[in-house]
């Protein structure tokens, strides 16, 4: 015969407690004003009980799932190799577990097939997640989303989509970051920059960072030149290869910005393998501010993109949707930080 299911009502009885309290204990709940002395009652209760909360349940007690979605639209081949979504998973799920809500992790490859598109849908009107948060979009998606958003589906973007108007998005703001960093470096006296990107020139926001280099460039009245510009392929080893192809010019840059950290790392590499020294013959660059940055050699010169705040704010956001009251939190942009180390030749 099957075991009967503890309630939480039993456990409540063996702490000496409501249920209520049992409930805010158990899921966390911020700002329930209860004692660490009743919290550590609580959950010695529901340890002697063996008691194991029925997800179902609190699913059907809130009219909703307990699940949020993490969707990516699109992603490239190393999506997790790259810092840049585990950390702004990190934030969510911050956000998420301190609501008692876990996280649901979904690709979406070739995301303008019908059947793909349609997952989106599945998800969120066949009930298995409340609410989600989307990583990259196409025009067929876009449309999807729209109709889910004017049914009342919780929704929020990663970026700024077309549809900017209807729903809500976080993002950072790459443009000015890149801008920055360039700067930097015009300001020290270089003229002769060096680019690698991170990937290929179909990814939409290589071809901003791109044009922000660019720009900025002319801008000071330096004159853009493709020859030193150099495709990265995610990895960095890439970024080794595209420096070392750089460096074997008549005219070799005097800086190299590795549009993200792991690019500027494979150019270090390929510096001191040439002998040069960083930053007296050549200074380094990165975007990012990746856990490894202050500790190359030198220290590297870069740009920190806030990306776990940007989950957390993202979740955030989405929780203000769920709880259908006035928006409190409203599409945000966020703004990156110049971080100087040794590797551009300016003092920190």
């Amino acid at each position: 015969m099957k075991p009967r299911r503890i309630t939480s009502k039993q456990v409540a009885a063996r702490a000496g407690v409501s249920q209520t309290t049992v409930s805010f204990v158990l899921n966390q709940v911020r700002n329930s004003n209860i004692s660490e002395e009743t919290r550590q009652r609580v959950f010695e209760a529901a340890r002697e009980l063996n008691y194991v909360p029925d997800v179902a349940a609190q699913a059907l007690a809130r009219g909703r799932s307990n699940n949020l979605a993490m969707i990516l639209v699109n992603p490239h081949r190393q999506v997790f190799a790259d810092p840049y979504i585990p950390n702004i998973i990190t934030g969510f799920n911050q956000v998420a577990k301190a609501q008692g809500f876990r996280i649901l992790l979904e690709r979406i490859d070739q995301a303008d097939e019908p059947s793909h598109v349609a997952l989106i849908a599945q998800l969120l009107r066949g009930g298995e997640v409340a609410g989600a948060v989307i990583s990259g979009c196409t025009p067929a998606l876009e449309d999807e989303v729209q109709r889910l958003a004017q049914e009342g589906y919780p929704l929020v973007f990663l970026d700024v989509p077309a549809l900017a108007d209807s729903i809500p998005f976080v993002t950072i703001d790459h443009v000015a970051g890149v801008q920055a960093v360039i700067q930097h470096l015009i300001n020290l006296g270089h003229q002769r920059i060096g680019c690698i990107t991170y990937a290929p020139m179909a990814d939409s926001h290589v071809t901003k960072r791109l044009a922000a280099y660019r720009e900025t460039l002319e801008r000071s009245g330096i004159l853009y030149d493709e020859e030193l510009v150099r495709l990265g392929a995610y990895d960095p080893e890439s970024g080794r290869l595209a420096a070392r192809s750089l460096m074997e010019q008549p005219h070799p840059p005097t800086a190299i910005f590795g549009m993200n950290d792991l690019m500027a790392l494979g150019a270090l590499a390929a510096i001191h393998e040439r002998g040069w020294r960083i930053p007296q013959d050549i200074a380094v660059v990165g975007y990012d501010d990746m856990r490894f940055s202050p500790f190359t050699h030198p220290p590297l010169t870069t740009v920190h993109a806030p990306e776990i705040e940007l989950g957390e704010h993202a979740g955030m956001l989405l929780f203000n949707l769920l709880s259908r009251k006035p928006r409190k939190l409203s599409s945000h942009l966020m703004m990156p930080q110049l971080v100087i180390r040794s590797s551009c030749g300016a003092a920190p």
